[in-house]
């Protein structure tokens, strides 16, 4: 699940380098209290369900490969 809670005085940032179970390394970025973008960095092979505030999407990466994933804010309602 990607970034399942945020701090409501955190309304805009980014972070980078946060380590997931299952071999992966997250970058977020979110405005208006929102996600708006995030990049997952595959260490080893994945293949995962990622949620996200609009829903769910299969991801199959390669050791190494990177995958950006941008969020529009209206789908995040």
């Amino acid at each position: 699940r990607l970034l399942p809670a945020l701090p409501p005085d955190w309304q805009t940032g980014q972070v980078r380098g946060l380590r997931a179970r299952g071999g992966l390394t997250l970058d977020y970025t979110w405005a208006e209290g929102r996600l708006r973008k995030a990049v997952l960095h595959a260490t080893v092979p994945v293949k995962t369900l990622l949620r996200h505030p609009g829903g769910e999407v299969p991801i199959t990466l390669k050791a190494g490969e990177t995958k950006e994933l941008s969020f529009d804010a209206a789908r995040m309602d």
